[in-house]
């Protein structure tokens, strides 16, 4: 019984006004930051901001240089595999070219015949994530025809050629990375930096 009565007790004196408190005191530490201060921290924020980003820019290209590699490798595999499947040739051919009349920006792969899944043409854009102007593609040989940018695969799923790779590397220049066709059954791999063509 006594608890309710304490309770009483402190909601009282909790609301009772500090009879010593002047109504005229300072409240100076109510103010807010200083003209100062509050330059000292926008000057210590942009020191921060330009330290980082740099290599937040680069951290953006190699994410964008990795998608679009992964999305490269995918074609080669599903062109394969399609051509297992159906027992007959698929060729996929890998189209870029900025100073095109309309710009081939982001690249696109072409599948003939057209996949059953996906359709004949793909853009390697991450999903719409890539804007156009920040990819750019590379093959084993230097201003390569269409024929040179395309890779057949027969029945059996083997390329008509080796030494085929597609390298992803970003527009303005950096890190690059490959997907390469090495053997005469097909047989593939990713690589980066030096086992890359170094092709403009």
């Amino acid at each position: 019984m006594k608890t309710p009565i304490l309770l009483k007790v402190l909601q009282i004196s909790a609301t009772k006004a500090n009879p010593n408190f002047k109504k005229n005191a300072s409240r100076k530490g109510d103010g807010g930051f200083t003209l100062l201060e509050v330059l000292v921290i926008a000057l210590i924020v942009g020191i921060l901001s330009s330290i980082a980003a740099p290599s937040w820019l680069a951290f953006i290209n190699r994410q964008r240089v990795r998608t679009v590699n992964d999305r490269v490798f995918q074609s080669l595999r599903l062109a394969q595999s399609e051509a297992k499947r159906t027992k007959s040739t698929v060729t996929v051919t890998f189209n870029y070219d900025p100073n095109a009349t309309p710009p081939v920006d982001p690249p696109t792969v072409t599948f003939n015949p057209p996949l059953a899944t996906g359709g004949s043409e793909q853009k390697l854009d991450g999903g719409g994530e890539i804007p156009p102007g920040t990819i750019a593609l590379t093959f084993s040989q230097l201003n390569p025809t269409l024929a040179q940018r395309s890779l057949t695969f027969d029945y059996q799923g083997n390329p008509d050629r080796t030494s085929f790779i597609v390298a992803v590397s970003p527009f303005n220049g950096g890190g690059k990375q490959c997907a390469r066709v090495e053997t005469l059954i097909g047989g593939m791999r990713t690589a980066e930096g030096n086992d890359c063509p170094t092709l403009p």
